[in-house]
């Protein structure tokens, strides 16, 4: 069935293919973006490039511009800065609101799992990721621990807080723990 589109541009492409089937473009539209949309097109774009690994100043590369004048030639990218800014900002905390209520709503309660590592500025990170009773990852905390030791004192302490912080303040319920073999973490279990 076609839609007559008076006043919207009609974009027409074929694909063609020897080596497989593929469902050929022959007619497409853009729809025009109203107010209400464009918070959600920038969330969408700072999950694209934080999920596919691309730099913010992605938005800025001519081709990428390209693309989206085609697909949408009204359409506005928001700039780099805005993206790794206050979208950022936005997004994070909107994601860090859903795991929580992810965690807070798993009834049988959680795994957290906690290791540590060395970042590529040579800085020691301590993580947690919680695993809920269905097993659904949720990334809950990564702190900076350069300035201590790596001892069983400082990993009991930051478990210790994780209980806490968790159970006290965030109405979290976890119920066991997991860690690598290193002695520290061995040794605080």
């Amino acid at each position: 069935m076609m839609i007559p589109l008076p006043k919207y541009r009609k974009y027409f492409a074929s694909t063609i293919s020897n080596t497989a089937s593929q469902s050929t473009l022959t007619k497409w539209r853009g729809r025009p973006m109203s107010s209400k949309d464009t918070p959600t097109f920038e969330t969408l774009m700072v999950k694209m490039c934080v999920s596919n690994g691309l730099p913010f100043s992605f938005v800025e590369n001519e081709e990428t511009q390209a693309v989206f004048k085609f697909i949408a030639p009204g359409l506005k990218l928001p700039n780099r800065k805005k993206l790794g800014g206050k979208l950022l900002l936005k997004t994070s905390e909107n994601l860090q609101e859903n795991i929580l209520k992810i965690a807070q709503s798993d009834e049988i309660g959680l795994t957290a799992v906690i290791d540590g590592w060395t970042n590529v500025k040579q800085e020691n990170i301590w993580g947690v990721v919680l695993i809920t009773s269905k097993g659904q990852p949720l990334i809950w905390d990564a702190q900076e621990t350069s300035s201590e030791r790596s001892r069983t004192e400082d990993v009991m302490r930051h478990i210790e807080q994780l209980m806490n912080k968790a159970q006290n303040e965030k109405k979290v319920n976890i119920k066991a723990f997991v860690s690598d073999s290193a002695g520290e973490y061995a040794a605080a279990r």
